[in-house]
C-alpha cells in the first residue's frame, strides 16, 4: 500500500500541474505606481542584478522562500521570492525563473512590483523599501470559477457554515507555522459527495498575528466578491488563498488541518472589493479548445488513479486469499500428522 500511495502521490501531482494555456493565462503581474527608474540608471542596474539568475536557484535551494537586498540609499533594492509550500524544488525554481524574467519585462521602469506566477505556486517581489516582515494587503489579485454552489448542494446556508469552519481551521494552522513555511490545507466534507480542499499561506516572515490577519482578509474577502461560486482563489503581497471541489495540491500530515465538527461563528462581514484588485473569472475568454485541453488530462489522470487503486485492492484480496489457502493447507497437514501419531 506504501507503493500505491507514492503513484497516486505523483498523479496528483501531475493533476496539480495541469494549468491553462498560456493564451487563456491572464498576467499576473503588478507594476505599483510608486515611482519609476531610468534606464541604464543604478536603481535599475541594481533591479536587474538582484533578479538574476541564481535568484531562482536561491529560492529553491532555501526551502521556498529567500529575500536579498543590493545597493544603498536610494539605489537600494529588495526583493523576495516565495514558492508554494508543497512545490518541489524544480517546480518552484521554474516557477521562480518565469516569474521573475515576466516581472522584469511587465515593469521596465517602475521601482516596485509583483508576480504571483502563471499557476499560483509562487510569488516573486522586489521594491525600493524594506518589504520583509510588513504586513501588505494590496494589490489583490482574485478569482472564481463560473460554477454555482447552489447546483451541486441545495442548502447553501449548510454549506457556507462548512466553509466557514474549514477556513477558521486552516488558517490557525497556517499562521501557527515557522519562521521558514507558515502554509496549511485542510479539507472537510459537506455531503457524502462534496468535499472542500483549502489552502492557505503566508509570507513566513509575517508573525502569527498578521498571518492570521491576512488569511481572515483574504477569506473574508472572496465572500465579498465571489460568494456562492464553486471554488476560487484570492492572493496579496503577505499571503495567499485557495479553495475548490477537487485536489490541487499534495497534501501532507504535518500541514493539514482538520475542520470542527461543530460549525464557528462567520469570518466577519463580507467586504466589497477595492479598486487596486483584478478579478477573474474562470470561463473569462476560454474556448471549447482550450476547456478540452484542460479536462483532458485531468480526467485522464483521475481514471488512471482509479485503475491503480482497484488493481491494488484486486492483488492485495488475491493475497489474502492465497494466504488463507496456505493455512487451510497447514492445518489438514497437521491434522493427517496426527492421525498416523495414533495409529
Amino acid at each position: 500500500m506504501r507503493t500505491l500511495n507514492g503513484i497516486v502521490s505523483f498523479l496528483l501531482s501531475l493533476l496539480i500541474g495541469v494549468c491553462l494555456p498560456p493564451t487563456a493565462q491572464t498576467s499576473k503581474e503588478r507594476c505599483y505606481d510608486t515611482g519609476n527608474f531610468t534606464t541604464n540608471s543604478t536603481y535599475g542596474r541594481n533591479r536587474d542584478q538582484i533578479l538574476a539568475s541564481n535568484f531562482p536557484a536561491n529560492v529553491s535551494a532555501n526551502g521556498g522562500f529567500f529575500s536579498a537586498t543590493i545597493g544603498q540609499d536610494s539605489n537600494k533594492v529588495y526583493a523576495v521570492g516565495l514558492c508554494r509550500g508543497e512545490a518541489s524544488s524544480d517546480i518552484c525554481y521554474s516557477c521562480i525563473n518565469s516569474s521573475m524574467h515576466k516581472l522584469i519585462a511587465t515593469c521596465p521602469n517602475q521601482k516596485e512590483g509583483i508576480s504571483w506566477g502563471i499557476c499560483m505556486p509562487c510569488m516573486v517581489r522586489y521594491a525600493d523599501r524594506r518589504i520583509l516582515g510588513l504586513l501588505e494587503l494590496e494589490p489583490t489579485d482574485a478569482g472564481y470559477n463560473t460554477g454555482d454552489i447552489q447546483s451541486i448542494s441545495a442548502n447553501l446556508t449548510k454549506f457556507d457554515l462548512a466553509w466557514e469552519s474549514l477556513m477558521d481551521s486552516v488558517v490557525k494552522k497556517a499562521s501557527m507555522g515557522s519562521t521558514t513555511l507558515k502554509y496549511a490545507t485542510g479539507e472537510a466534507y459537506v455531503t457524502t459527495f462534496v468535499k472542500i480542499y483549502a489552502l492557505m499561506q503566508c509570507s513566513p516572515d509575517l508573525s502569527q498575528k498578521n498571518c492570521d490577519s491576512c488569511l481572515r482578509q483574504s477569506a473574508i474577502y472572496y465572500q465579498g466578491c465571489c460568494h456562492g461560486k464553486q471554488g476560487g482563489y484570492v492572493q496579496k503581497p503577505s499571503c495567499l488563498f485557495r479553495w475548490d471541489l477537487y485536489p490541487f495540491y499534495v497534501s501532507n500530515a504535518s500541514t493539514s488541518a482538520t475542520a470542527p465538527i461543530s460549525s464557528s461563528p462567520p469570518l466577519s462581514p463580507a467586504v466589497s472589493p477595492s479598486t487596486n484588485t483584478t478579478i477573474t473569472r474562470g470561463d473569462g475568454g476560454i474556448s471549447s479548445q482550450t476547456l478540452t485541453a484542460i479536462v483532458a488530462p485531468i480526467v485522464v489522470i483521475f481514471v488512471s488513479v482509479a485503475i491503480i487503486i482497484a488493481v491494488a485492492l484486486v492483488l492485495k484480496r488475491r493475497k489474502k486469499t492465497r494466504q488463507q489457502d496456505v493455512n487451510s493447507k497447514l492445518f489438514l497437514d497437521l491434522n493427517l500428522f496426527l492421525q498416523i501419531l495414533k495409529v
